[in-house]
Parts: C-alpha cells; sequence; structure tokens
C-alpha cells in the first residue's frame, strides 16, 4: 500500500502554501502549536454538522472514513475496491501517490461522469478553498482517477428555514473544474518543494510577513513573533501597509517612528503616547456627544448564537440570534438605579410551537417593560445591537413601530474613542470596549469569572441548545449572567469617566 506517516496531506500543503515554515512546525515542531480553543472545536464540530447534511444530497454512500487518522490505509484500500466495483457514492474518498495523500469530502457518480465534491461550511468559494480543491484535483489525476468535473458545496446564504431542513436549498453546489484545472501545472512544482522538507528536515528560513495571518493567523504566529514588542508598528491605528514598510526599513518600535513620517490624528496620538505617555482628551467634542443624550440612559448589550444550519424557523444561515441581555439604568448623574437581564431558556430554542414560545419574542416583551419611553439606549459598536433589532423587526413585524424607536435612540459609545477625542497610551491602536475599558479601568476585570468573553458564552449556550452541555447547567446559567452585566457595568464605568473628564475641566 506504500503508506507512511511522512505522507504529505492536503491540510499540510496549504500550511506549506500559506508558510512553509509552517510547514516544518506541523511536522517537525509540534509542540509549538497551541491546544485548540473551545471557539475552534466548536467550529470543527460545526464542519462536521454541515458534512454530514450534505452528505444527505447523495445518499447511501460507502464510508471509508478512517478509524485511526494516522492510518488511511483500509480508506485508501476500499476507495480503489469500491470506485472499480462501480459504487455510485463514497464519502471521504482517499487518495494516495508517491507520498502525497488527500480524502474527499463525497466521491460521486452521475451521468456517467466521476464527480468530485468538497462541502465547505461557508457562504462562498474562497481562494483557500481552490488551494485545497486544486490538491485533490492534482493528487486524483495522479492517482488514475481524474474527476470529471470537481464542485465545491457550500452554504446559501439566501437560504432561510420553513419547517424541516431541505439540504438542496440549504446547499449551493458551485462548478470550479476550470480553476483546479488551471492549477495544475502550479501544484505539479509546488507539492514537491513542499515535499522536500520531510527529506531535508532543515527549517526554512522564512522571515515574517503579511503571510502570518492571510488566509489565517498561523497557529506559529506567537513563535516566530517573539521579537516583536509590545507597542509595536503592527499596532498602529489602520496602518493600510505603513507598518510594513517601516518594519522593512529597521523601526519596530512606536516610539523609534521618525518625526517626520505623515500620519492621521488618532495614528499621532498613539505615537506621541509611545513616546511621552502623554494622553489627549477634547474635551468640547466630548462635551458635545455627552450633552446630546436624554436620561434615563439604558445601558444595553446582547449576546447571540450563531450557526451555519439555522433551527429556528424564518432565519437565515450564520444570522445572530439574540439569546441573552444585560441592562443598567442609570441616571444624570451616572448612578445606576436598576439593573435587568434576561436569559433565554435553551431547550425553548428548539421547541417553538407559537409565537409566544418563542424566546426572542419573550425577549421583546421583557425589554418592553424595561425600557421607557424616554432615554436613550447606550451600545457600544452599535450596527451590531441595531442590526439584531431590525431581525427582530422582521421575525415580528407587528413590533416594527415599538422596536424602530429603541433604534433611533440608540447611542453608540465607541464614537469618543473611534474619533479619539478621548485617548489614552493603553488603548493602543483599538477602539474596542476590551483595549478602552482597561486602559480606563485597569482594576476592572474579568478574570474571576467563570466566563470570560462573548464567544465562549456563545459555545456554551449553544451547546446547552444542543444538549450535549457537560457541567452545572444551573450554575452556567448564572455564569452566563454575570459575564453579560459585567459588560453593560463596564459601559456604564467608561460613560461616567467621560462625565469625569468634562467635569473636571
Amino acid at each position: 500500500m506504500n503508506f507512511r506517516s511522512s505522507n504529505l496531506s492536503k491540510s499540510r500543503f496549504v500550511s506549506g502554501v500559506q508558510c512553509s515554515k509552517k510547514l516544518y512546525f506541523d511536522i517537525y515542531r509540534k509542540d509549538l502549536k497551541p491546544a485548540l480553543t473551545a471557539s475552534q472545536e466548536a467550529l470543527f464540530n460545526a464542519g462536521h454538522d454541515v458534512g454530514e447534511l450534505a452528505q444527505t444530497l447523495f445518499p447511501n454512500g460507502k464510508d471509508a472514513t478512517p478509524i485511526n487518522f494516522y492510518d488511511f490505509s483500509l480508506s485508501i484500500e476500499n476507495t480503489k475496491k469500491w470506485i472499480q466495483s462501480g459504487e455510485p457514492t463514497i464519502y471521504e474518498a482517499a487518495f494516495l501517490h508517491n507520498g502525497f495523500l488527500a480524502a474527499l469530502d463525497i466521491l460521486h457518480h452521475q451521468n456517467n461522469e466521476l464527480w468530485a465534491i468538497e462541502v465547505k461550511s461557508s457562504t462562498s468559494v474562497k481562494d483557500y478553498h481552490i488551494t485545497d480543491a486544486s490538491f485533490q484535483y492534482w493528487l486524483m489525476c495522479k492517482d488514475g482517477f481524474t474527476p470529471d468535473k470537481f464542485f465545491l458545496m457550500h452554504i446559501n446564504s439566501q437560504f432561510i428555514k420553513k419547517g424541516a431542513i431541505n439540504p438542496k436549498e440549504l446547499f449551493y453546489l458551485e462548478d470550479i473544474t476550470e480553476q483546479v484545472k488551471n492549477n495544475l501545472d502550479w501544484v505539479e512544482t509546488k507539492a514537491p518543494e513542499l515535499y522536500k522538507l520531510y527529506t531535508d528536515k532543515t527549517e526554512p528560513t522564512i522571515k515574517i510577513g503579511t503571510h502570518c495571518n492571510s488566509p489565517f493567523e498561523c497557529d506559529y504566529k506567537h513563535h516566530c513573533w517573539a521579537h516583536v514588542p509590545e507597542n509595536s508598528v503592527f499596532e498602529l491605528s489602520s496602518a493600510r501597509g505603513k507598518d510594513w514598510e517601516l518594519y522593512e526599513e529597521g523601526i519596530v518600535e512606536l516610539k523609534d517612528i521618525p518625526v517626520d513620517l505623515v500620519l492621521n490624528h488618532r495614528q499621532q496620538l498613539q505615537v506621541n503616547g509611545a513616546k511621552t505617555g502623554v494622553k489627549y482628551i477634547d474635551t468640547a467634542s466630548l462635551k458635545t456627544f455627552v450633552d446630546a443624550v436624554e436620561y434615563p440612559l439604558y445601558f444595553f448589550d446582547f449576546e447571540t448564537i450563531s450557526t451555519a444550519i439555522p433551527f429556528v424557523d424564518g432565519t437565515k444561515p450564520f444570522q445572530q440570534l439574540p439569546f441573552q441581555y444585560s441592562l443598567h439604568v442609570v441616571n444624570e448623574q451616572g448612578l445606576i438605579e436598576q439593573h435587568h437581564e434576561f436569559l433565554a431558556t435553551p431547550t425553548d430554542f428548539v421547541n417553538i410551537t407559537s409565537k409566544e414560545s418563542d424566546p426572542r419574542y419573550q425577549l421583546i416583551q421583557q425589554l418592553k417593560q424595561q425600557i421607557g419611553p424616554k432615554g436613550n439606549l447606550v451600545v457600544y459598536y452599535s450596527s451590531f445591537e441595531i442590526n439584531r433589532f431590525n431581525e427582530l423587526i422582521a421575525a415580528f413585524p407587528e413590533e416594527k413601530t415599538l422596536i424602530t424607536d429603541w433604534i433611533n435612540r440608540c447611542v453608540d459609545l465607541i464614537v469618543p474613542f473611534k474619533n479619539a477625542w478621548y485617548y489614552l497610551p493603553a488603548m493602543g491602536g483599538s477602539a474596542s470596549i476590551k483595549d478602552v475599558l482597561p486602559a480606563i479601568a485597569p482594576e476592572f476585570s474579568y478574570s474571576e469569572l467563570e466566563i470570560q468573553n462573548g464567544g465562549d458564552a456563545s459555545e456554551i449556550y449553544l451547546s446547552m441548545i444542543k444538549n450535549n452541555f457537560k457541567g452545572d447547567a444551573e450554575k452556567t446559567k448564572q455564569n452566563l449572567l454575570k459575564y453579560c452585566e459585567r459588560d453593560t457595568e463596564g459601559m456604564v464605568i467608561i460613560w461616567n469617566e467621560l462625565l469625569r473628564v468634562i467635569k473636571e475641566k
């Protein structure tokens, strides 16, 4: 069978295309690779769910999935045997030729043609999809099983769930045969070049570059970028290539940027902050911003879930569904008068039998009782919350007047920081609340919380919906509430800081 552990797989080929040093580390320095995060694991699991549903479009196929992913011998043997015996469909068909290995999601015979089909949980064909498909096509040709057509099956972004999922409507089959054929000569050259790393066993000399983040941030960036200090040119706000120009000139730290370099206002503040530690506060602009609001203020934040395969009628793939919110009500003195919160019952999302049983409708009804007829809603990065409100209008059009009023009353707390009316060096080049808040209030922290970020909150809640959550459910629900409350509490702290500096002047 000529199967060996040193086969260059599709995933390693893609790694090598991004950076040959990344491939070297994949082979010889696995100790440098960080453990998978909860979000990464969830992404892999979601991809598996999409793959299984895609198979239903080509039912009753033979499954060549290996029992042990370190040994594809049986998968390769079965694939050849089933092709030769005329099996119409094979899942995870495996191919090996001269040390190159790849598995195909679906191999299917249709109208006397051999179709190669790769399944992706995205809504369009990406450049890196063409890269790995080109390797698969090249390898199948080398192994004697040239497909007549090569397809990439991806999610139809316009699909709207209505009852049971119809895979024919959820998936879109896109013919990429010509693209992969056009890459044959390139793969013919590139594959052996990358395979040499197995025999040379020499770490390639590759400088850091834009490839470190394209198409994804490299798993080994922490290692290759260890020499890059904090407050480097790569933290320059809206750099648009200026960071790499400076780096190539030997300028690594913000404080070393020449005084004659043309910078925009925010960039200049950042460089001044790195050189002298000076802060910048435009009191007049802050006062105009603060004076425009109407009290009481409702500091508001959604938490949401999103899946490739929608599970709520009327929703699209990857649509963000609110499952939780926190609401702090604040008076003109900056004092918190009330705190409200909402957390949907996870099972309600899969047991929607009426409008009243829909957690999103329940969320709206509770907000009605907690947001008064006057006063602004204060959010951070308003487009997110406003998009969610608009989706709620689409789901419950009878609530349009009320929710539109909430949208019109939204004030975006990111504005003073995005416009650099308030700048502290500790904010770096970011206006994100995750950078603004610790700069303003270093003592304010999420570190003692069990759940410390929105990504984990979403994945944990989604596991509860899917009924595969492991742990203390009631305690975890309290942890979700504590996390979301901390978000709006942090927004109140930021607001009060704006009030303080204005009053101070």
